[in-house]
């Protein structure tokens, strides 16, 4: 027979080469490892696992396997035991600032414009963890973080309403447990009592629009007409229906709003109209000046007239009260207000002592009672 080593000739029986001395038989180690458990070298003073992770057919329609490895055992039977079971690594999750793109591109959109603005400045106020996998994040972080940044109800609010939607992302897709949004609590809600014009102060704002100062035509038609500083921003000139004196499609935030429309008495028709022909905006806008320009000149007018400094919001709280004060059927108070429970529309009506007096005072004996 040949030698397996030098292939010289040799005698068949021989166990070893007499030229090479090579050994002659082939010996099989005996496995004691099953397939698939991996296998396990040395690299310095270190043992290395080696297994397969995936084994598929590749376009030449030959088999591969995709292997990975993991270093740093002490010991080989360590390195073995790792590669035949080893520990599923866990994906990292996306960072907030990921969750908060997704969301911009998505549900965000639903949202009115007043609303994507405070949503935007609550998220500029939640950079810090921005950048944190949103796995990693705590109750306390969050906590922290809006207590850092706002000491008062309504931007704390924003900032977990914020959060409660990325939450709400992240559980959906399994990267958190629970909408941890849930469990922020915010600063108490200090709500300041609105304060109506007043009848004296009325007559003032329509002694200065009489004057020439247009602008407060402006408050005159959120007065006379319930309309939210957000809807006179939203108002288009061909909105207003002037047969009916009604205003349709710049209702805002409940669907009452949206659907019902806006009306507007007589006297108020001349100033809306002054203020349609005053307004140069190529789009068709009543209010042709952003809300900081607005606000700024809004509380400037009223310190023209000698009108004591109120929200914008009073003008609609001047709707409710004078339309009580009138005796209008609560039912049709709450139509002009456009809101969907009378409960909602009693927070705007705000009767002074002298209008209760004046109540009592006109309260009959009655027909039937004897005196």
């Amino acid at each position: 027979m040949e030698c397996r080593k030098c292939h010289k000739t040799i005698p068949d029986e021989s166990r070893f080469c007499m030229y090479c001395g090579a050994e002659q038989t082939i010996r099989i180690a005996s496995k004691n490892r099953g397939s698939g458990q991996g296998t396990a070298i040395k690299r310095g003073s270190t043992w290395t696992a080696i297994w397969t992770e995936e084994t598929y057919i590749d376009e030449d329609g030959k088999l591969k396997q995709k292997r990975k490895t993991k270093g740093g055992f002490k010991t080989k039977t360590a390195a073995l035991a790792y590669a035949a079971s080893p520990h599923q690594e866990k994906p990292q999750a996306p960072t907030l600032r990921a969750y908060w793109t997704g969301y911009k591109t998505s549900d965000f959109l639903d949202l009115s414009r007043s609303k994507q603005t405070a949503y935007t400045i609550a998220w500029s106020r939640l950079e810090d963890l921005a950048g944190k996998n949103i796995d990693e994040l705590g109750i306390s972080d969050l906590q922290s973080c809006i207590n850092s940044k706002t000491s008062t109800y309504y931007p704390a609010r924003d900032m977990k309403a914020v959060l409660s939607h990325l939450y709400k992302r992240a559980v959906a897709e399994g990267h958190a447990r629970t909408n941890l949004a849930e469990y922020i609590r915010l600063p108490k809600l200090e709500e300041k009592e609105m304060e109506p014009f007043t009848e004296a102060e009325l007559k003032k704002l329509w002694d200065a629009y009489g004057s020439g100062d247009s602008f407060i035509g402006f408050i005159l038609l959120m007065i006379y007409s319930g309309m939210m500083p957000g809807e006179l921003f939203g108002l288009k000139k061909d909105m207003i229906d002037w047969e009916t004196h009604e205003i349709n499609g710049c209702g805002l935030k409940t669907k009452k709003r949206k659907e019902t429309p806006i009306v507007f008495p007589t006297m108020i028709e001349p100033v809306l109209r002054d203020l349609v022909d005053q307004s140069k905006s190529r789009i068709k806008n009543v209010l042709c000046m952003n809300r900081d320009t607005f606000y700024a000149e809004y509380h400037d007018a009223l310190k023209r007239v000698g009108i004591p400094d109120r929200a914008p919001y009073s003008c609609r709280h001047t709707t409710a009260t004078a339309l009580a004060l009138g005796n209008i059927a609560p039912s049709v108070i709450q139509e002009v207000m456009r809101h969907a429970k009378f409960t909602t529309t009693q927070r705007y009506i705000h009767p002074t002592n002298e209008s209760a007096h004046a109540a009592v005072d006109s309260m009959g004996k009655g027909s039937n009672v004897e005196t």
